[in-house]
């Protein structure tokens, strides 16, 4: 039993999802594909068209002697030995550290975030006397921020 004759239309899809190269096409239609290529001037045109595209993608491609490649990777890897060594993460926020002018502003940004913690809360363990209106009015002085 024949199967149903390929025409142009379903030609044409085929042809653009697979490509002019028949071996990559299912074997029962690439058969009756190159039926219709004897048959059909409209097949060949499609076919003569995609051809032509597939040799211009294929000489767009960039070409590349193996040799000049391999000289380029052995001239970068050379460089990146010559060159020195970052220093990791840790290494640099330890310069950091170990500098005086970093460590004092360090220690001041803390002791002003102390200062800051420290007045907004106020000492939890002082007595807070109420005003008439039912408002705490406190008497703080630098005693109850510090100690």
């Amino acid at each position: 039993m024949d199967a149903k004759p390929m025409d142009a239309k379903t030609f044409d899809v085929m042809l653009n999802r697979l490509g002019t190269n028949f071996n990559h096409w299912p074997l029962a239609d690439a058969e009756q594909a190159k039926k219709l290529l004897v048959n059909s001037a409209q097949a060949r045109r499609s076919y003569e068209m995609l051809l032509r595209i597939e040799a211009l993608i294929d000489n767009s491609r960039p070409h590349f002697v193996p040799a000049q490649a391999q000289r380029v990777v052995h001239r970068t890897l050379a460089e990146i030995t010559r060159r020195d060594a970052m220093p990791s993460l840790l290494e640099r926020f330890r310069v950091l550290l170990t500098a005086p002018v970093p460590r004092a502003a360090f220690a001041m940004s803390l002791t002003g975030i102390g200062f800051a913690i420290g007045i907004a809360v106020g000492n939890p363990t002082a007595e807070h006397p109420f005003d008439g209106n039912g408002s705490a009015f406190t008497h703080m002085s630098a005693d109850d921020v510090l100690f």
